[in-house]
């Protein structure tokens, strides 16, 4: 599902963070300028050796840099059986930093 920063935000706050999962799929290279709390990285350059290191049972909150590595990832996912899928585009990790 595509959402904007602001559904993004408001969506991933909503409900128990426990079933939640902030996957943040920059490479490392762009990580080391920082990443939002929580999250945790499985860069594109690896995700379909390392998708599964995600519980299909979670809500998947996806962002990049700019939103088209996350549509991509989603779209994967979903191919992979994954149900609860949330991706942000327009915008990405400079736009929710302050936000999340």
């Amino acid at each position: 599902m595509k959402l904007n920063c602001e559904e993004f935000v408001k969506m991933y706050h909503a409900g128990d963070s426990k079933k939640k999962v902030l996957l943040d799929i920059r490479e490392p290279s762009e990580c080391a300028s920082g990443m939002l709390k929580d999250a945790i990285n499985i860069p594109m350059s690896e995700f379909e050796s390392r998708f599964s290191e995600i519980a299909k049972d979670k809500e998947i909150f996806i962002y990049c840099r700019s939103g088209a590595r996350a549509e991509r990832a989603e779209t994967f996912l979903i191919h992979k059986g994954y149900k609860l899928t949330r991706f942000l585009q327009p915008g990405g990790y400079e736009e929710l930093k302050n936000m999340i």
